[in-house]
Order: C-alpha cells, then sequence, then structure tokens
C-alpha cells in the first residue's frame, strides 16, 4: 500500500485509542530555519502565475505552495527538493499541533501532487497543463520532502521582470482561498510599491474565472458570498490594504468591476 495510506492507517489506529490528543512520538524539527523566521521569507512568482493559472486549490493547499516557494533562493536554477516535516509546517502556517492535522496536511500534500493547474503562455499561444508536485514523500517521523513539477520552472526561478513578491505571513494570516487569491491580484497590480492607489479591474466574468468562483454564479452571488468577504478579511488582517469594491453599470447590468486599494505610502504619511 502506497506510504501515505499507511500513515493515515497508523494515525486513525493511535487517534481512535488515545481520544484523537495523540502527537506523533518521533515528530521533531528536520528543518535548517527557524519556523519564526520563515513566515518573513518573500514568496517570489510570475505574474502569469497569479492572472493566468487556473487551478481548484483549497486555502490550505494555497498555503502550503507559497511555503514551498518561498524555500526557493534567487540564484536557483532548477528546482531543489524542499526537505521540511509536519512540524515546521504546522508552525509555519500557524495549525495545531496534532494528530489530526497532521492528516489533514499529508492529504493536502497527496491532493497537490495529483491536481491539475492550466497556465496559458499568451505569447506563445500555449496551453500547459500539469501538477503541482513531481514527487511528494512522507515519513511516519513526520519528515517530508517535496519537489516542484519542473513545468513551473519558468514562472518561479531566475525571475527578472513580471514578478509579484509578497511575506509568505501575510497570506498565512488569511482563512479563505478567495481572500489569498485576490491579496495576490491586488499585489500584481501595485506597480510601484504603494505610491498611488492600486487598481485591479476587470468584467464580472473575469473575476470568476480569477478568483476560482462556482460557474453558476451571477455577479450579485459573486459579490455578496466572495468579493465582499475577501475585502473584509484583507482589510482587517493586511495592514498596507484598504481595499474597496467599484462597479460599472450598462442598464441594470454590472459590465466592470474595480477593487481600489485606498492605502498608499503618502496617506501612511498623512496620518502620522
Amino acid at each position: 500500500m502506497h506510504l501515505i495510506y499507511n500513515i493515515f492507517l497508523f494515525e486513525r489506529e493511535l487517534n481512535m485509542s488515545k481520544n484523537q490528543n495523540y502527537i506523533w512520538k518521533n515528530d521533531r524539527n528536520f528543518a535548517l530555519d527557524e519556523y519564526e523566521k520563515q513566515q518573513y521569507f518573500y514568496v517570489v512568482e510570475s505574474n502569469d502565475l497569479i492572472t493566468k493559472a487556473r487551478h481548484d486549490l483549497d486555502a490550505r493547499e494555497l498555503k502550503i505552495m507559497d511555503y514551498v516557494i518561498s524555500k526557493i533562493k534567487p540564484n536557483d536554477v532548477d528546482f531543489n527538493i524542499v526537505q521540511t516535516s509536519m512540524y515546521e509546517l504546522t508552525n509555519v502556517l500557524n495549525l495545531k499541533r496534532n494528530g489530526r492535522t497532521y492528516s489533514q496536511l499529508a492529504e493536502s500534500l497527496e491532493s497537490m501532487r495529483s491536481k491539475s493547474v492550466r497556465i496559458y503562455n499568451e505569447i506563445e499561444k500555449r496551453l500547459t497543463l500539469t501538477g503541482w508536485f513531481e514527487v511528494v514523500d512522507l515519513w511516519e517521523n513526520g519528515q517530508i520532502q517535496l519537489k516542484i513539477n519542473k513545468q513551473f520552472a519558468p514562472y518561479l526561478i531566475q525571475l527578472k521582470n513580471n514578478y509579484t513578491q509578497h511575506l509568505l505571513i501575510d497570506t498565512v494570516k488569511l482563512r479563505s482561498k478567495y481572500s489569498i487569491l485576490l491579496y495576490k491580484l491586488m499585489r500584481e497590480c501595485d506597480k510601484d510599491k504603494g505610491k498611488t492607489i492600486a487598481i485591479l479591474q476587470g468584467k464580472p466574468d473575469e473575476f470568476k474565472e480569477w478568483l476560482g468562483a462556482p460557474e453558476n454564479y451571477d455577479y450579485k452571488r459573486l459579490k455578496e458570498n466572495i468579493l465582499k468577504k475577501a475585502v473584509e478579511e484583507i482589510n482587517l488582517k493586511i495592514e498596507d490594504m484598504d481595499l474597496e469594491i467599484f462597479q460599472a453599470r450598462y442598464g441594470r447590468k454590472v459590465v466592470q468591476v474595480e477593487i481600489h486599494n485606498n492605502w498608499t505610502v503618502k496617506s501612511t504619511e498623512d496620518y502620522r
């Protein structure tokens, strides 16, 4: 049986006998970096990965991917195997350390290995279909080894321009996948590091596509169930974002949506 399922069965049996309070006895930190510092590593990715990639990662999987990307160094020419552990992941992502969380993380990693992502290259008129990880190795002592799929190299390695960066801690703070995706889009459209108001604009259907909203959502449901809640969470948790939704109508129909980040460096200086 595949190793991951052995881990699941091993953990479930122990949880059943110890009232869900079991933490793997051999769990320890395999990381080379202190997890408190890792939360302030930068996640650097191509803008195409933010605006043109289509996938169905949930909030936890998005955070795991950001964590792995934050391990990439500016001078890397190829993807190195990421050495980590359940201990490290739970601490960096601010999750509870228990058997249930470990099983959920294992499930997330297996899911990410099998889930597909579609990336469209407008210049080459090419659609790339791939998965997130080439290899996911899990040990019963909590050790983890990960390797990003080589198809992501143009979007994550040796980036010179057309890229966005943010602190890992920012996406760790956010609970909703829609908040995380909107946060990344707002970072991408901030071209002058907060000197002027950043504006994300598009048609309602484009926002649905960017955020992976349900296909049956009309604009009213998109705004009420996704946009407003994501804006509220981002404004509450991200210090340099003060988002506001605007919309343009043609008759009664909303045809254009804009989200402004009203936070600027100048507005902060004026406040002081």
